[in-house]
């Protein structure tokens, strides 16, 4: 029986589906009260969303199908959003509402990345960044960037999911946002903490700065969350120590808020932290706890990966046949997966068992299985990279030959229209005059593209995808109008990569392109979202950072020469190793000319000092 307090909406209900007519404004409180809502009481949301259907005659108002729409969109698994898409984006287009638009595609998004269209769903979200700048709605650019940045994340494409986070974060910061500022600073912090980014301090740096806003905020969950990344971080980065703390305070956390799934889960990663430290008795405990929820779940993946780990642990107690059992359960669901990579840790496990009880037969046949699943690891990792290039430069190929196609068939159409339009000579004036608006409006639209497209190559330099020499200057003279106006010290790095020359004489132009772009892509992401960077000729670029204190500025420069010499460049020539000189310049008096000068000297003076290293000065005036 339903609960007295319904009677009240239930009337309301039954008087807006007799009515003959529907106040538009009452609907557009009903639809802003189902989406308040939602999360906290879904059965009484979804019965004021179906009121509003029921109250909507056929020729509603379009503005409301598509606010109604989107709530279906956003609410329903893949299929049910497609049927609320198909009404509601039409219905924004009548209403001629380019902010709903935007909202509807990036809901097209999600569903699309859910079911694995990971192409599609990345055009969508580009297209709604772009409807909602042209309607200057800051907060779905925000949400449609940060989507996006997420989607590039996932797919490894690092570089520019971080452009489009700090992209998210920037906006969401400017607007007082602060849920969307710290839901992009947590993905910034991902990109920051993925292995082929490997910027760990960083990622916990800002995961610490997450915790804080987090409990500030009364978000426990969030909370808890990432205190298990920053725990995650660390034991990628291979500090179990700090780790093991990490996963500890995570774990107390979830049991707080009676999260079982979670707890499982932490419970697993700390029994490995352990592990890692030699203390397999301890991991034991946790291994069995996470086993038993897994079990109870009839989670047989889970299932699997802890009894590799908990056979582990039993190895290394010295307890063979348990640990041989649990071995044989997990190698038997990854036979099943085909996981080449688990089994692989699971055949050297199982042979190091053998080789502790003396069966050195067993042993030798787990030992040469391994070894054959660990070059076919190495073959499929190969495989993967080889296929990954031949995809791209067959997609690129392929869409090059289609926009040729599509060119092909508008001139031979345009050409049997003007043939047609001459058989009927009656109607040549009015064909004439048509094809010359066409032709205009082509050429108008073309030219409306050209200039776009160079305007944008006049501020990018072409080979390194940062700003030219022209955008990042007038970016300075922005940043120093600012630091004048808040009275803030702002610091000016320039910096040059030791020995160019050399590396384009000794292994070409083309290594030393490659080299350009490894650097200044290194660079970008070595920096925070704030600072800019850009190219300003041949090896050298300009770095403007605001605020900066001389500390700041002297650990950004020495974190970017330390990240220039860490590179791994021996896929574009063997041996080949890259350092930079930096020349810093900290100061309050807000010249630009004189600031790059002093910065360019100081750059020389560490070039004089013998290269790979920052030469800092801070101005008589500046804040320290």
């Amino acid at each position: 029986m339903r609960s007295a307090r319904f009677l009240p909406f239930a009337l309301f209900v039954c008087f807006f589906s007799l009515a003959a007519r529907v106040d538009s404004r009452e609907l557009t409180k009903m639809l802003a009260e189902a989406e308040r809502i939602h999360a906290t009481d879904e059965p009484k949301s979804r019965e004021m969303l179906d009121a509003v259907h029921r109250a909507l005659p056929e020729s509603g108002d379009p503005l409301l199908i598509a606010q109604a729409q989107l709530l279906e969109c956003k609410w329903a698994a893949p299929p049910a959003a497609y049927r609320a898409l198909a009404i509601g984006l039409p219905a924004a287009e009548r209403a001629k509402s380019v902010v709903l638009k935007a909202k509807l595609i990036v809901c097209r998004a999600n569903a699309l990345q859910s079911e694995g269209n990971a192409t599609q769903a990345e055009r969508d979200y580009t297209t709604a960044v772009t409807l909602a700048r042209q309607a200057r709605e800051g907060t779905v650019e925000a949400e449609a960037l940060e989507e996006l940045g997420f989607l590039q994340y996932t797919r490894g494409a690092m570089a520019d999911a971080l452009t489009n986070a700090q992209a998210a974060y920037r906006i969401n910061t400017r607007l007082g946002d602060e849920k969307g500022r710290l839901d992009t600073l947590a993905l910034i912090a991902h990109v920051y903490a993925d292995a082929k980014v490997a910027q760990y301090d960083r990622a916990i740096e800002y995961y610490k700065q997450l915790v804080v806003e987090y409990e500030k905020h009364g978000l426990p969950i969030d909370v808890a969350d990432t205190l298990y990344n920053i725990a995650s971080t660390l034991e990628t980065q291979g500090n179990y120590a700090a780790a093991e703390f990490h996963y500890r305070r995570a774990l107390g956390a979830f049991e707080k808020l009676q999260r079982p799934g979670d707890i499982a889960y932490t419970q697993r990663s700390l029994g490995s932290a352990l592990m890692k430290q030699g203390r397999a008795k301890e991991a034991l405990s946790y291994f069995d706890a996470a086993l038993a929820f897994y079990e109870k779940e009839r989670d047989s993946g889970n299932v699997a990966f802890v009894k590799q780990f908990r056979g582990s642990a039993y190895r290394r107690l010295g307890l063979a046949d348990k640990a041989l059992q649990d071995l044989a359960v997990a190698r038997r669901y990854y036979e099943r997966e085909n996981n080449t990579r688990f089994l692989e840790k699971n055949t050297e496990e199982a042979a190091l068992v053998y080789e502790q009880l003396g069966d050195w037969w067993n042993a030798y046949e787990f030992r040469k299985r391994n070894a054959a699943l660990g070059q076919e690891l190495a073959a499929s990792r190969r495989d993967e990279l080889s296929s990954r290039l031949r995809v791209e430069f067959d997609t690129e190929k392929k869409e090059q030959e289609n926009r040729a196609l599509a060119r092909e068939n508008t001139l031979r159409a345009a050409a049997l229209r003007e043939a047609q339009r001459n058989q009927k000579l009656q109607r040549a004036v009015i064909a004439l005059t048509a094809l010359l608006a066409i032709a205009l409006a082509v050429l108008f639209w073309r030219q409306l593209a050209n200039t776009r497209r160079q305007r944008a190559m006049a501020m990018t330099d072409e080979l390194t995808r940062l700003p030219n020499r022209r955008h990042i200057l007038a970016v300075t003279e922005t940043t120093f109008a600012a630091a004048k106006r808040d009275g803030h010290s702002v610091a000016v790095i320039i910096l040059d990569i030791d020995g160019f020359k050399r590396i384009n004489d000794t292994y070409g132009h083309a290594a030393g392109d490659e080299v350009l772009k490894t650097v200044a892509r290194t660079c970008r992401l070595t920096l925070r979202p704030a600072d800019q960077i850009g190219r300003i000729g041949g090896e050298e670029f300009l770095i403007v950072v605001h605020p900066a204190t001389s500390a700041q500025a002297t650990d950004i420069a020495e974190r970017l020469r330390t990240a220039v010499e860490r590179l791994e460049l021996t896929a574009i020539a063997d041996a080949l190793r890259v350092t930079i000189s930096l020349g810093v310049w900290l100061t309050n008096e807000y010249d630009v000319s004189a600031a790059i000068a002093m910065a360019d000297s100081l750059l020389y003076r560490s070039k004089e000092n013998g290269r790979n290293r920052v030469e800092m000065a801070v101005a008589a005036t500046a804040a320290p």
